[in-house]
């Protein structure tokens, strides 16, 4: 009992210095020393678990991984590809209605904080055709924006998920792949039976031209993504080499370049990064994660209810993509598994997350894109909350039917 309440501590304190609107990362540092204290982890060695852990190869290549995502996301954002690419998919879709989902679908490939921004003003400009409500625009922005995060391994949920499990992002992906399919497939259902067919506006000449130029602007995504899983390089040499490729086929200035770089160097990532990394090596060294695996047992009812619980309501309640994996897989490694963990169990903990992100008032991207659109979110809530149960129950049935049956 003591245990668990130790557990419980490390979490609320994390949970409520979050709500007070603290830095993730400077909290995770906060709750590591709070961790060493409660378990007995002597001063010493708490030191020299913090500085190895923020030394070692394995946090400063995902510093790296990091700052080169968020690199190519400024970098087509500022240079206009995503501007180019939804302009041309108006001349090439012939159901209109498509409009509504594949610009926020393809602006998704890159993590964007508040990325649904971008896809708010051609979602607003589409829905004119049906005058469409304000809730109705939300949804369809925020929906399909969020498709990619089950499994594109462009995303920091993902990429620390492998970090902190210590196995191939791809792995990840290729299980968690269905729920992307799932997602975009509820979505159109949602779509198509509460939007109304009405024929294409033939103002433009569908061409080859319009083809090229939606895979032109996002060459560097597309790039990457062959080198992960055509060429198998590891995810830091791809980023690295689309990177790279953007400078030498890109004609700037180094007054143009500069800014693009310099915002990709976020402190505040870095700090996050490292945070995550030195809260897992104190969470292990301190033996808190032993002590987990002896009150909870790792298979049984107590350990499903805690593979949804802590990453659902830390996704609801901070609204924070890198949350509810940051702070709770850690805590779930006893009952996941680390270096070759139970896929499964994996996969049924980051939907949970998930779908507590999704849901979350907190989420930027649900506040902004609402805001935007001038939407109530009770409105929004009574579209969102059927698509969201049906991702969830379909990670419920893949638990029950591979785990418990």
């Amino acid at each position: 009992m003591i245990i668990l309440l130790k557990i419980f501590a490390v979490i609320l304190v994390l949970l409520f210095l979050i709500r007070k609107k603290w830095d993730l990362g400077l909290v995770l540092f906060l709750d590591s020393a709070l961790t060493a204290i409660l378990f007995g982890l002597p001063l010493k060695e708490f030191l020299r678990n913090v500085g190895s852990a923020l030394i070692d190869s394995e946090t400063l290549s995902l510093i790296g991984i990091l700052i080169l995502v968020l690199y190519l996301g400024h970098f087509l954002q500022d240079r206009g590809h995503f501007r180019r690419m939804v302009e041309a998919l108006k001349n090439l879709v012939h159901d209109p209605r498509l409009i509504l989902a594949i610009p926020s679908a393809f602006i998704g490939l890159l993590p964007m904080t508040a990325g649904a921004m971008m896809g708010a003003p051609i979602v607003e400009e589409a829905a004119r055709r049906w005058k469409l409500t304000a809730a109705w625009k939300t949804f369809f922005n925020y929906w399909f924006r969020h498709i990619w995060e089950y499994s594109w391994p462009l995303y920091i949920n993902l990429i620390l998920a492998a970090a902190i499990l210590q196995i191939p992002i791809k792995k990840i992906c290729l299980t968690q792949f269905p729920f992307t399919v799932l997602a975009a497939a509820t979505g159109m259902v949602v779509l198509l039976r509460n939007v109304p067919y009405l024929p294409a506006e033939q103002n433009n000449s569908r061409s080859w031209k319009d083809v090229a130029k939606v895979f032109w602007s996002i060459w560097p995504i597309g790039l990457t993504i062959i080198l992960i899983f055509g060429f198998r390089l590891n995810m830091l040499l791809a980023l690295a080499i689309s990177s790279a490729l953007t400078q030498v086929f890109t004609r700037m200035t180094l007054k143009e370049r500069w800014p693009i770089i310099l915002h990709s160097v976020s402190p505040k990532i870095i700090l996050l990064t490292a945070a995550v990394m030195v809260f897992k090596r104190i969470l292990e060294s301190s033996g808190a994660l032993d002590s987990v695996v002896r009150v909870i047992p790792p298979h049984g009812l107590s350990g499903y209810i805690l593979l949804f619980a802590a990453p659902f309501f830390v996704g609801l309640l901070t609204g924070v993509n890198q949350a509810f994996v940051a702070i709770s897989f850690p805590l779930l490694l006893p009952i996941v598994g680390k270096g070759q963990p139970d896929m499964v169990l994996l996969m049924f903990a980051y939907v949970s997350g998930f779908c507590g992100i999704l849901l979350s008032p907190a989420h930027l991207c649900l506040a902004l894109t609402a805001d935007y659109f001038k939407a109530e979110l009770r409105d929004v809530y009574k579209i969102l909350i059927g698509p969201v149960a049906v991702i969830f129950a379909a990670a419920l049935a893949a638990l029950i039917l591979f785990r418990i049956l």
